[in-house]
């Protein structure tokens, strides 16, 4: 995992377990002997480590504290739910990890030896603005709502790049004041809410380290694989400037291949011409098309079958084609079927893209 914290921020990190440790300093109280055992169990493990509540900064101690940090965390995760909930202990805004769920683990195994997990969309200065707004949040007592999703792009064993959305649970977390914290007045606030990306105003008003962060958070993962790349195609197929660039089909197939968790998937398109019912070629960078071929136009009678014809150009509806060498053997060799056999293709799906009913 990337050991790492030397980013600026407004946050100084102090990795401490001290308000997690506080409830069991409750429990160790309660009436329900089980609690109270289990509670002193931790206590008395964790007792010899005074550092483990007083923080410590070092992240390498995360490794010579681990065992104690495990028992400490046993409750937050639970054995009998670490094959199913992905969730890891961390610092927020840095790719600080530990203390991670077994099915965590295996998907960061299966990414391969190399690969080591990286927040997407850390651009520079917005991490300091969100630490800034949790803050305003925490210690101020203001109600901003700056909030912003966080994921981990991580490959599965076969390549195939799936997406998992991170939630926080801050709950063992405190902000605390340093000597270089400032007052901050409403005026204040609405100057930074009217100026949200001016980062200098942000460092002005909220200067760098003033504030500890001391505890740790607990990162929940969920697989958003098929929003997120519905969401991607929709945006792609939509945006005139991203069909234009270098990378779009490349880019698309991708977004294709983690939908439908097929690797060796590719892309085609083609563009109907209503008024000659014909198809043609789209020309760009990367553009293919399995339907025609090696032609550039074609009409669709020639194409397409009695029943892809009406799915996809009467009804706007999508037309699979789940086993291209049985289809060719039942419908005697007729189109599609043909021309997709003659290229080694084994399965498709033809898709109208539809706009206003067209």
């Amino acid at each position: 995992m990337k050991r790492t914290i030397d980013k600026e921020m407004p946050l100084q990190i102090l990795i401490s377990f001290d308000k997690l440790l506080q409830r069991y300093d409750e429990m160790a109280q309660s009436s329900d002997a089980f609690l109270a055992s289990k509670a002193k169990y931790v206590l008395e493990a964790q007792a010899p480590y005074p550092e483990l509540r007083e923080g410590f900064t070092d992240i390498s101690k995360l490794t010579e504290y681990e065992h104690i940090i495990k028992i400490i965390l046993q409750d937050s995760f639970a054995e009998v739910l670490g094959q199913n909930e992905i969730k890891t202990a961390s610092l927020p805004y840095y790719n600080v990890l530990f203390n991670a769920s077994s099915r965590f683990k295996k998907i960061i195994e299966n990414a391969g030896t190399d690969y080591e997990p990286f927040l997407r969309n850390q651009e520079e200065g917005i991490d300091y603005i969100m630490g800034c707004t949790v803050i305003l949040n925490f210690h101020y007592g203001y109600q901003l709502d700056f909030s912003r999703p966080y994921f981990y792009d991580i490959p599965d064993a076969n390549g195939i790049m799936r997406h998992y959305r991170i939630l926080y649970n801050a709950d063992f977390m405190e902000i605390l004041p340093t000597p270089s914290s400032k007052e901050i007045t409403q005026e204040d606030v609405d100057k930074l809410l009217e100026n949200p990306e001016d980062l200098e105003l942000w460092k002005e008003m909220i200067p760098p380290n003033s504030f500890i962060s001391k505890g740790f958070v607990i990162s929940n993962m969920f697989d958003v694989t098929t929003e997120h790349t519905i969401s991607e195609i929709k945006t792609a197929l939509i945006s005139s400037d991203k069909r234009g660039s270098e990378n779009f089909i490349r880019d698309l197939e991708e977004t294709f291949k983690s939908f439908f968790k097929v690797k060796e998937l590719k892309l085609g398109f083609v563009t109907y011409n209503a008024k000659d019912d014909q198809l043609e070629r789209v020309f760009g960078n990367g553009m293919e098309s399995y339907l025609l071929n090696k032609a550039n136009k074609e009409i669709c009678n020639k194409l397409l079958c009695e029943g892809s014809y009406k799915k996809l150009l009467n009804e706007k509806d999508y037309f699979a084609i789940s086993d291209v060498e049985r289809s060719y053997k039942i419908s005697g060799g007729i189109a599609p079927y043909n021309t997709l056999q003659e290229q080694g293709i084994k399965s498709a799906i033809f898709a109208p893209i539809v706009n206003e009913g067209e």
